[in-house]
């Protein structure tokens, strides 16, 4: 059985939680969180105990692992000392908040032979796994340019986005997951050029589009943030194009958050020989299935090749040349050391 411990609980650290305790071959031990407010309710839930005892939380000889969903400031330090005492690590995204920190969680990724994973959760969703196979399969051709939109109204469920400090804004927090899904299938961008507004909530950079400019004229567009009215529900949205055709996945939920009541989902295809058809992706809770891989890593003694600290890393680096391009009124970044470009779709099996 293995026994895991749960740092944070709040609305990841419960997602975690949960998922965890469902499995009939993992024990949630200990949850860790300052006070017991709402640390108490989920260790109840899912049959733990509570700490406000870090080191003990992570150091405990009878963890195994540990999942890490603390605010992003505390990732580096509390993945630095859980491999220490010997853990697998299952780290909430973003990797950190600096390239500083992702470059020492990357090189302590490369000195440990320990799980260490990346909650990068789209590269197991089922839609995108979708897209991203009819991308490699070569379905679509050459890929020429996509749009990506991730939207929602400020969030109800946590306060602590009412502090950019603490998370970086929307265009790091939350738009990174479509940086790390246009890694997935185009590889690093050239350079990145964005547009938006603070949000007087937070004062951080809420509301955002960034243009990521490819080798050969390739293009992608993200759109997203979290200063839609409080009516709007949380949506996200893929318009995938290539010379063989196009794929479009659309997302909604019934309300603010992402798993507020039932959920659209709607995956078409559009050859340019045929008719367009929808598809119909596995009905899987991506959350599950990433600690799923995480467990089934563990036990098998092998490492992690999807939603790695690399490709976390990578999808970082986006996300802060955006940010510096805020900050400097628009101003195209150049992205630094740009690797060579990934084949579409390998990021479903490598790092």
């Amino acid at each position: 059985m293995l026994r895991v411990a749960i740092l944070g609980a709040g609305y990841m650290g419960s997602t975690h939680a949960r998922a965890f305790h469902g499995r009939d071959d993992v024990t949630v031990a200990t949850i860790y969180a300052h006070s017991d407010r709402r640390a108490g309710p989920l260790a109840d839930e899912v049959g733990a105990s509570w700490t406000d005892d870090l080191a003990r939380a992570v150091t405990d000889p009878a963890i195994d692992a540990v999942s890490i969903c603390l605010p992003t400031p505390d990732h580096r330090f509390a993945t630095e000392v859980a491999l220490d005492a010997g853990k697998h690590v299952l780290l909430e995204k973003p990797i950190a908040l600096t390239n500083e920190d992702a470059d020492a969680l990357c090189l302590r990724a490369e000195l440990t032979d320990r799980v260490f994973m990346v909650g990068h959760v789209l590269r197991f969703w089922p839609e995108y796994i979708a897209i991203a196979n009819l991308a490699e399969s070569g379905q679509l051709g050459e890929l020429r340019s996509a749009v990506a939109f991730r939207r929602q109204s400020f969030p109800r469920w946590t306060t602590l986005l009412n502090n950019s400090e603490l998370t970086g804004g929307a265009v790091v927090d939350m738009m990174i997951h479509d940086f790390d899904l246009l890694n997935w299938l185009f590889g690093m961008p050239e350079q990145v050029t964005a547009r938006g507004y603070r949000n007087p909530r937070s004062g951080g950079w809420d509301q955002v589009q960034v243009v990521l400019d490819y080798p050969g004229g390739r293009s992608a567009l993200v759109d997203g943030g979290m200063m839609m009215p409080d009516s709007y529900p949380f949506s996200s949205e893929l318009h995938l194009l290539g010379s063989g055709g196009a794929a479009e996945y659309r997302f909604r939920g019934q309300g603010p958050d992402i798993d507020t009541g039932a959920s659209r989902n709607d995956l078409w295809v559009f050859p340019n020989n045929g008719p367009a058809s929808e598809l119909a992706a596995p009905r899987v809770n991506a959350y599950e299935a990433e600690i799923a891989y995480f467990v089934d890593c563990v036990r098998s003694g092998r490492p992690a090749d999807r939603a790695t600290p690399k490709v976390a890393r990578r999808a970082l680096q986006v996300a802060l040349a955006a940010a510096r391009s805020l900050d400097s009124d628009g101003a195209t970044q150049r992205m630094a050391g740009t690797p060579a470009l990934a084949t579409a779709g390998s990021g479903i099996v490598s790092g």
